[in-house]
């Protein structure tokens, strides 16, 4: 079976992930071929993607548990105090700076394992120049010589981060277009697709928020991020939806099945809040959802060729 695992963007609310991948390798033994992922998932995928064999993936799946319980605060992943943010806002476009963001992927991943032809890590940015998409694929040689600062590119929220410049062009957060990058990940025709996100989805696939009440300034950028976010992922799990629902029009091609582990309500704390108690409680929400997750509901291809013969 060659299984994708597609991990949304969602920033401190990546732990959710990893409960959930802790779950998968720990209790299902699941095995993952390709791995795709946008922001925080950009970083999940490619610390699972140094595993050379199946024992490998399970001992990272740990390891990946492990590093976000390491996380203590805000300051182990960027800096930025009040003068600080005016000045960078004013002359580096950023509020932060992600010095501790950087110094997690370049300290954890190694380019020597990530390049491994056993698992296909697929990671998306966006140009700042020209507002394409793009997705990193670590099996193609262009890519390899700064893959990692791809993984930190797709990291980078416009704003909080600043752009990282690769190849004389300047990239941003791949959720700004591809926040669940599934449609990379159905181009591998795998067999079967798990996706985590951090958003809550109810049965319709439409996302779920919380109640917010006005605040500062930040407070309502945060807020527009989490709402763009969301629209963003329930939109690629439509579309996915739609394809398989399509694909009996297509000889030899089949629905893929497509897991779908979520949040059964809004996750706890703000995208950029590295709180250690926020993470102790997504990482303990990552690994309940995953017990409870399930496939998206469609009808069968045969279903689908005898309703239109």
């Amino acid at each position: 079976m060659k299984r994708a695992l597609v991990l949304s963007g969602g920033g401190s609310k990546g732990a959710f992930e990893a409960g959930a991948i802790s779950y998968l390798l720990k209790e299902e033994n699941l095995d993952f071929h390709v791995l795709t992922g946008t922001s925080v998932g950009a970083l999940n995928g490619a610390y699972l993607g140094q595993a050379r064999s199946h024992h490998e993936l399970r001992e990272l799946g740990q390891e990946l548990k492990e590093t976000w319980l390491k996380i203590k605060g805000n300051s182990d992943i960027y800096q930025g105090g009040i003068l600080g943010n005016i000045w960078r806002l004013l002359f580096h476009s950023a509020l932060y700076n992600p010095i501790g963001l950087k110094r997690l992927i370049y300290d954890n991943i190694e380019p020597a394992r990530l390049f491994h032809p056993r698992i296909a890590v697929k990671v998306t940015v966006v140009s700042y120049e020209t507002g394409k998409l793009l997705c990193a694929d670590s099996r193609r040689p262009e890519f390899q010589p700064d893959f990692l600062s791809y993984v930190l590119a797709s990291a980078s929220m416009p704003f909080f981060f600043p752009p990282v410049q690769i190849a004389g062009q300047h990239w941003y957060d791949g959720g700004l277009r591809d926040l669940t990058p599934l449609a990379t990940a159905i181009k591998e025709n795998p067999t079967e697709i798990v996706v985590i996100t951090t958003f809550p989805i109810d049965p319709s696939l439409k996302a779920t928020l919380p109640l917010a009440e006005p605040g500062s300034a930040l407070k309502a950028v945060l807020r527009t991020v989490e709402i763009l976010l969301s629209e963003i992922s329930v939109n690629d799990l439509q579309l996915a939806q739609a394809i398989n629902k399509a694909w009996w029009r297509y000889p030899g091609k089949k629905p893929i099945p497509i897991r779908i582990i979520a949040p059964s309500k809004p996750l706890s704390g703000d995208t950029l809040d590295f709180g250690a108690k926020q993470i102790h409680t997504n990482l303990a929400a990552g690994y309940e959802a995953a017990k409870t997750s399930r496939f998206l509901a469609m009808e069968s291809f045969a279903d689908r060729s005898i309703k239109h013969s």
